[in-house]
């Protein structure tokens, strides 16, 4: 059984969100962290106070810059001597319809979402295939489903899918695992511009388990993806069954 309480872990966007929740239970489990954000947060800050310089290197750099990510990869693996998870939680919101939308935009998308995955993984790999490691990409349930006004959010986190599934067959043999993970609902700062009405609309009526997710629902199906040694090339959802229903 992969266990993450000997492991080190780099975690994008772990400075706010999934990745700081991430980064808390990795290290309540034992592992070590590198706590990747473009801008320091007193949460992560807080984070290293409370486990150790020894157990948490905070690395701030905007990983949507080639140079950057790649940095990040190496500050974390000369931090802790190795590297052997990496999940790519960093993201942001990307709103319009095609006829909204610039070029701009529409790059950008890719620049926070997918490019990223390219340069850290490419980076990340002579230190995970030394004893083989994990690999989660954070992608959303607006890339397996239509969601209105989104074109450019749903098509980069649907392209998170195919990409995760191609590293998976090519570096299985290296015994890197690579799966995704599609959030619903989730309250976090992404969701703050939602007003009443839409979260008790979703609530009574897009949501089975009525309620909307938390950071910690979605921190403990990732671990389960970077601790279970048999599962690769696969996408979980975690969304209450929003995503199940045929009507919303």
């Amino acid at each position: 059984m992969y266990s993450v309480s000997d492991k080190v872990a780099l975690v994008t966007g772990g400075s706010r969100g999934i990745g700081l929740a991430l980064c808390r239970r990795i290290l309540e489990q034992g592992g070590k962290v590198g706590v990747n954000g473009r801008n320091e947060t007193e949460d992560a800050f807080g984070l290293q106070r409370e486990f150790g310089n020894d157990r948490v290197a905070l690395i701030w750099g905007d990983v949507s810059k080639p140079d950057e990510a790649m940095r990040t990869v190496e500050e974390v693996a000369k931090a802790f001597g190795r590297l052997d998870v990496l999940v790519h939680a960093a993201g942001g919101p990307a709103p319009g319809k095609i006829t909204e939308l610039s070029q701009a935009d529409w790059m950008e998308a890719f620049d926070i979402h997918v490019h990223p995955v390219f340069h850290l993984f490419k980076a990340a790999h002579p230190h995970l295939k030394k004893e083989g490691g994990a690999v989660v990409l954070v992608s959303s349930v607006a890339g397996l489903r239509g969601c209105p006004g989104t074109v450019a959010y749903q098509t980069v986190k649907g392209a998170l899918i195919p990409l995760a599934r191609a590293l998976a067959f090519d570096h299985g043999p290296e015994n890197i695992r690579v799966n995704v993970i599609a959030p619903g609902i989730i309250r976090t700062r992404f969701h703050e511009a939602m007003t009443e009405e839409a979260k008790t609309h979703n609530i009574g009526s897009r949501i089975p388990l009525r309620r909307e997710g938390t950071v910690e629902d979605v921190a403990r199906a990732i671990l389960e993806l970077i601790e279970n040694d048999f599962i690769t090339g696969e996408v979980l959802t975690i969304d209450g069954g929003m995503s199940m229903r045929v009507t919303g």
